[in-house]
């Protein structure tokens, strides 16, 4: 027993060093000189490819129907001492090797060892903070609107807390621009990223500005203003969101009822929510009034804002006056129970002109 463990470890070791593209050449060369052998000595299952294809995968594979078996003596001979022991090896060789590829595979994906790399599109969340970063994935997972292609960064030990529903990647580091490329910050469509320390979502931050591609949307959670003030100046473009959690305690005393409109507005899994949309080429004279009322009228939504470029800073952003006219490249924030596309928005002031 102990010697033929050890042959079976042997082969099992010599079946992983070889490549995919080599164990594929040996068993088209395995099946192409046998179908030589048995078309020279007139076995009728080489005459036709099909046949032999079958015949060869049932033999090797043990299945054994029966259906097609050698006739003349020395197409037995061959099947005995060339094929049948060369089929089942070769055959035993090709289960263990995708065996072995699955498992190995899985336990990468398993440890963060991953590459997503070649992912487009998709949204990465940078850092793993329990139950918070959960809610995150479980608000990102109810948008129907969103991609499916979810990946979380981490520097943690610790192991894919989803694998069902969403790719992982682990490292030291951060700052480790690897890392990053790993997770697809390179092609990824939006990014989030969220600490409990403002340091280190700076610094977080930071490296993953440098890497992301122009078109990507960066989010960051600042608990203080400083940083966020920080961030804007230093990264252009970027989002920073601030904890609203005194400032509604405070505003749903004055006024009964603001923390939940604001909880419905943020609510992804039920009712109307919050979307935005950028503005293509709206009509010459058209205006925020105008694209109100169309809005409301067709697509039963309201909308709340605008803003020139994305720039959260615009102090008309929310409410403007009915006469502020629309501009090529505008941002309109609304709410609706869905998204309107960009071709839409522009379809119902074409219309209303």
């Amino acid at each position: 027993m102990p010697v033929i463990q050890r042959l079976l470890r042997a082969l099992k070791a010599s079946t992983l060093q070889i490549s995919w593209t080599f164990l594929l050449l040996v068993v088209l060369a395995h099946m192409g000189t046998t179908w030589i052998l048995f078309n020279w000595v007139g076995e009728a299952m080489a005459e036709s490819l099909t046949d032999w294809i079958y015949f060869y995968v049932v033999v090797s594979s043990t299945v054994g129907f029966g259906d097609f078996s050698p006739t003349t003596d020395i197409g037995k001979w061959i099947a005995t001492f060339y094929l049948i022991p060369g089929g089942i090896s070769l055959f035993a060789a090709l289960i263990g090797k995708a065996t072995v590829t699955i498992s190995t595979f899985w336990r990468l994906q398993m440890q963060g060892k991953g590459d997503f790399s070649h992912l487009s599109g998709h949204t990465l969340v940078i850092g793993w903070h329990g139950e918070t970063t959960e809610r995150i994935l479980d608000i990102l997972k109810a948008d129907n609107s969103l991609p499916d292609e979810i990946v979380l960064c981490v520097i943690k030990e610790m192991s894919n807390p989803r694998p069902a529903d969403l790719k992982f990647v682990k490292g030291e580091s951060f700052s480790n621009a690897e890392l990053l490329k790993r997770a697809g910050v390179e092609s990824a469509s939006r990014i989030i990223i969220y600490d409990t320390s403002d340091d280190r979502v700076a610094t977080v931050a930071l490296s993953a500005y440098s890497l992301k591609s122009k078109e990507a949307h960066i989010v960051a959670h600042c608990a203080n203003p400083d940083t966020a003030a920080m961030l804007r100046r230093t990264l252009p473009g970027i989002e920073c969101t601030q904890a609203l959690a005194l400032e509604m305690l405070v505003r749903s005393a004055s006024d009964a009822g603001i923390s939940r409109v604001v909880n419905e507005l943020l609510a992804v899994d039920r009712g109307a929510t919050q979307y935005q949309t950028k503005l293509r080429t709206p009509p010459e004279g058209a205006t925020f009034g105008d694209l109100f009322i169309r809005a409301k009228n067709a697509c039963n939504a309201t909308v709340l804002g605008l803003a020139s470029g994305g720039n959260d800073s615009d102090d008309s952003m929310l409410n403007p006056a009915n006469d502020r006219p629309l501009k090529d490249g505008d941002v309109v924030y609304y709410m609706a129970n869905t998204r309107i596309s960009e071709q839409q928005l522009s379809q119902l002031l074409t219309d209303a002109s």
